[in-house]
């Protein structure tokens, strides 16, 4: 919601209630002034107001059972009065942020509507607010359902007009729903409970008002509580879940993916992001998360951050905004994030991250989101260490430990799904080997030969790019797969890599002299070219490697050769 809306909603409600008080005042002054009377439904107002629950997802509120009884007690001033008090006092439990504030002149607005609305029907069925006596007979029961009545379709009206004019647009707004269903139940459950708490004030007075007011007070608690027990055991499900499908992945982007994709459909996020401790002294963000998509970029320090707390102590944190403790949440969310909750990633009995989320609402995290978050960072930890851990060994066995190129393991699962890939159409190989390599390793050592293999291989890196697949065939030989290259290409990509080698020189240490020495390496290089030359893998090899022997090596070598 825009702040012009804002703006506009409450001067909106500034104005009605100017008016509209004084106005019920005049039309429908007070029936009964008693002051303890006003304050002991007052009272109960705020009590049933504090211990409203949920079915299904929608509030219920016992407030909605008395509003008959104020109504007919009191008359429409004071009943009107009353409900707003308890509507404010619902809406502090909710813990609305700043951002939220106009929820109060909504939801004000809209219960002053229903209030008017249903005083009004009432009277004009006929209804009216002298005792009924001893007799709950004698009630006529048609005014008291139109009250009802009409208290639901006006509230149905306000949430649908505020829903389709107010709201972002995210879709068509229904006018029955699921939780339309659990209002209109809720409803006209709370008429007989009107009726009975009105009767019992009637005949008994403020006793027998306290003979209803407190099984229903105590309903709410207990049908509350449940709710709370309910709630929890459902979060925790979810929670499970979501372990159970971290630790199935075996990928850490995956992981992460999933992670932050999932975490802010549970629980109130606004921000989110990961921090790895696997490096105590070098901390760093691995993922981070904003709601409204913010790009500012904030330096991360782990003096400013609620992280480096969790990770000494190894125990989560949970509470409000705090500028000078933690500067880097409130730099991050712009000074809007009114609650926090940072908890350790445990894996193996030490702290390898803290996983922090924080939100606009005040109070946003309850001690169950504690416990589910303090779950699903061990979860986490555990995911992203397997990630981790398969993907090293992955690496392993899939890259040349000296080099770091795809090895020959690699190189032939590589071609071999070339091959059988009906969308490539051709695609070139070429081999090479380092020119008198035997000599380097005779003259100046292995080692020298080993940092010759790497800075090919560094070179052959900045030469393809991501135009090919660079393997380590054996030894002192390479294997350079190019999908979509025909010879021609081919060919001008191996004299390209021929050049990049024997154009610089490569620097070796001298051991026994203790300095550094420049020394020219070429290479000799042979391609082949799929489906021409070969129909399986190991043919296209074995004819770039014959290539490169017969039409490279044996004529001088430093140089390029065709299969033909």
């Amino acid at each position: 919601m825009s702040k012009t809306q804002r703006r506009t909603i409450w001067l909106t409600w500034l104005v009605v209630i100017c008016i509209s008080f004084p106005l019920m005042y005049t039309v429908d002054p007070p029936k009964n002034d008693s002051i303890p009377s006003i304050l002991t439904v007052g009272i109960v107002f705020m009590i049933t107001a504090l211990f409203s629950f949920k079915v299904k997802g929608t509030d219920i509120i016992v407030l909605q059972g008395i509003g008959l009884a104020a109504f007919l007690i009191f008359g429409l001033f004071l009943e009107a009065l009353m409900t707003q008090f308890g509507i404010l006092v619902y809406l502090m439990t909710r813990r609305i942020g700043k951002n939220e504030m106009y929820r109060i002149p909504v939801n004000s607005l809209m219960f002053l509507a229903v209030s008017v609305a249903a005083a009004s029907v009432y009277y004009r069925l006929g209804g009216r607010t002298e005792e009924i006596g001893h007799n709950l007979l004698t009630v006529n029961l048609i005014p008291v359902f139109g009250f009802y009545l009409a208290s639901y379709v006006v509230n149905e009206i306000f949430i649908y007009s505020y829903r389709r004019w107010f709201l972002p647009k995210t879709g068509k707004v229904k006018v029955i729903d699921r939780d339309t269903i659990w209002e209109i139940v809720a409803t006209f459950l709370m008429m007989p409970l009107g009726i009975a708490f009105y009767y019992m004030y009637s005949i008994r007075g403020l006793p027998g008002m306290f003979i209803i007011a407190v099984p229903m007070v105590a309903l709410s608690i207990v049908i509350r509580v449940i709710n709370s027990s309910q709630e929890l055991v459902r979060f925790l499900q979810k929670v499970n879940h979501l372990g159970q499908k971290l630790t199935e992945e075996l990928s850490a982007k995956h992981v992460l993916d999933l992670f932050f994709e999932r975490v802010p459909e549970m629980i109130p996020v606004d921000y989110l992001y990961i921090v790895s401790y696997i490096q105590p002294d070098k901390p760093k963000i691995v993922r981070l998360y904003r709601r409204d998509n913010g790009r500012t970029f904030i330096p991360f320090q782990k003096e400013a951050d609620i992280s480096l707390h969790v990770y000494r102590e190894g125990k989560p944190v949970m509470g409000q905004r705090n500028k000078s403790r933690y500067p880097f949440l409130y730099a991050l969310s712009e000074g809007k994030a009114r609650s926090f909750l940072s908890v350790p990633m445990m894996y193996h009995g030490q702290v390898i991250g803290v996983l922090t989320l924080a939100s606009d609402m005040n109070k946003a995290y309850s001690k169950s989101n504690r416990i589910g978050m303090e779950i699903i960072g061990d979860f986490l930890a555990i995911a992203l260490e397997n990630a981790r851990n398969f993907e090293i060994r992955k690496k392993e066995s899939e890259r040349c430990p000296l080099t770091d190129l795809y090895n020959y393991r690699y190189l032939m699962r590589a071609l071999t799904r070339i091959f059988s890939d009906p969308a490539a159409a051709v695609f070139s190989i070429i081999m090479l080997d380092v020119d008198n390599f035997k000599g380097v390793n005779d003259t100046y050592g292995h080692q020298s030969g080993n940092a010759i293999l790497i800075g090919v291989a560094d070179r052959l890196r900045q030469t393809v790019g991501d135009k090919g697949i660079i393997a380590r065939y054996g030894g002192e030989e390479f294997t350079v797969v190019l999908p979509g290259m025909d010879r021609n290409l081919c060919f001008a990509m191996a004299e390209s890599i021929r050049q990049a080698v024997a154009s610089e020189p490569f620097m070796i240490y001298i051991e026994n002299e203790h300095r550094y020495k420049q020394i020219y390496i070429t290479i000799s290089l042979g391609t082949s070219t799929a489906p021409f030359d070969a129909k399986d893998p190991t043919e296209l090899i074995y004819n770039a490697d014959h290539a490169m022997y017969t039409g490279a090596k044996r004529m001088g070598k430093n140089r390029v050769a065709r299969f033909v």
